[in-house]
């Protein structure tokens, strides 16, 4: 076939169990078949069926699709395709065998542990090395798609039991020509690891993700998220006026070094944080690797096989449910929830 021909095949996909069920979206466990018995384990995101008439949910989840496509990167998970149906819409997705940050630091502490230091921030260089390439990401024509995950959370960074890290879960980003417009009237996101900026309703741009990276290591480094509250106004109380806690104080191993780059990724002013991923991560670098040999994919391989005896076969993508809480505005009182998109948790 000479090239610019086109190929047409069927592709074939046999379901497994669920592995999440979200707002738009159900997540499920699958093989993808193909001639002579070829078959590859994937996951497959399908389009709610009582979304599936609803145009914005549509063009969201299309548009998330198209988004996260164009992310090929080996700390980022990937998408394969985009597919439909006579009544579905569905992502074919990478299915990476391990866990979320969540319920990695939920077994530690079953154990009475706490993660190790250098496999903490091991595990947010290789986060910031996705974000880093996301964030510089361009179009066909050369032009940033200024994309923002807005949702960077121990949820959506997965560790594989081969020592892999990645990002996941572009659902709720921002980039110019690929998702649709926001309803202005609500905050997407997880409130307990928003930037100030973002739980307050303003205009937010790649340092909010730099922020929320700082909150995820500060929750790996103290097993605790140091802005976490009962209510999503305490939440916000915390974030844009709370003093930052003595990260040292909590955790002895917190070294001289490690507390200022958590103190720059977390400046509540965003001109005071890391002016882009590539610079936190750059700290984040010489500060593993300058004075010594630095933590690999394997020691973190290793670190897994000691905390879990047997690991379950597949454990996967988190895909998370939302509700919407109104958007604060002049009048917001401490008893007024503001409106924002809640990432729900997951089903045990």
């Amino acid at each position: 076939m000479a090239g610019g021909g086109e190929l047409k095949a069927a592709a074939r996909f046999r379901l497994g169990r669920c592995i999440d069920r979200g707002g738009m979206g159900t997540v499920y466990e699958a093989e993808q078949q193909g001639a002579y018995g070829f078959t590859k384990k994937v996951a497959i995101k399908l389009l709610q069926p009582v979304t599936t008439g609803h145009a914005d949910a549509t063009r969201a989840f299309i548009g998330e699709a198209r988004l996260v496509a164009r992310l090929v990167h080996p700390n980022i998970a990937q998408v394969y395709n985009l597919g439909r149906t006579k009544n579905h819409i569905f992502i074919v997705m990478e299915l990476v065998h391990g866990m979320n940050l969540q319920d990695l630091l939920a077994l530690v502490a079953r154990q009475g542990m706490r993660l190790p230091r250098d496999l903490a921030v091991y595990i947010i260089n290789r986060a910031l090395r996705g974000l880093a390439y996301a964030h510089g990401l361009k179009d066909d024509a050369g032009h940033a798609l200024g994309l923002v995950h807005r949702d960077v959370h121990l949820r959506n960074i997965l560790v594989s039991y081969e020592g892999d890290v990645k990002l996941t879960d572009f659902g709720i980003a921002c980039a110019r020509g690929f998702l649709p417009a926001d309803n202005p009237d609500v905050i997407v996101g997880s409130p307990d690891f928003m930037s100030p900026e973002q739980i307050s309703g303003e205009a937010i741009d790649h340092r909010s993700d730099i922020f929320s990276t700082g909150v995820v290591l500060s929750t790996l480094l103290l097993n605790v998220n140091p802005f976490a509250g009962a209510s999503v106004e305490e939440m916000r109380q915390h974030l844009t006026q709370r003093a930052l806690p003595d990260f040292r104080r909590m955790n002895p191993e917190i070294d001289e070094d490690l507390d200022r780059i958590l103190r720059t990724a977390l400046a509540r002013q965003a001109a005071h944080r890391y002016a882009s991923a590539y610079d936190m991560l750059s700290d984040v670098e010489h500060y593993l690797y300058a004075r010594e040999h630095g933590p690999t994919a394997d020691r973190l391989r290793r670190f897994l096989v000691e905390i879990t005896t047997t690991p379950p076969k597949t454990r996967n993508i988190t895909r998370t449910r939302t509700k919407v809480i109104p958007k604060p505005t002049a009048k917001t009182t401490a008893k007024a929830a503001p409106p924002i998109v809640v990432p729900a948790k997951k089903r045990g």
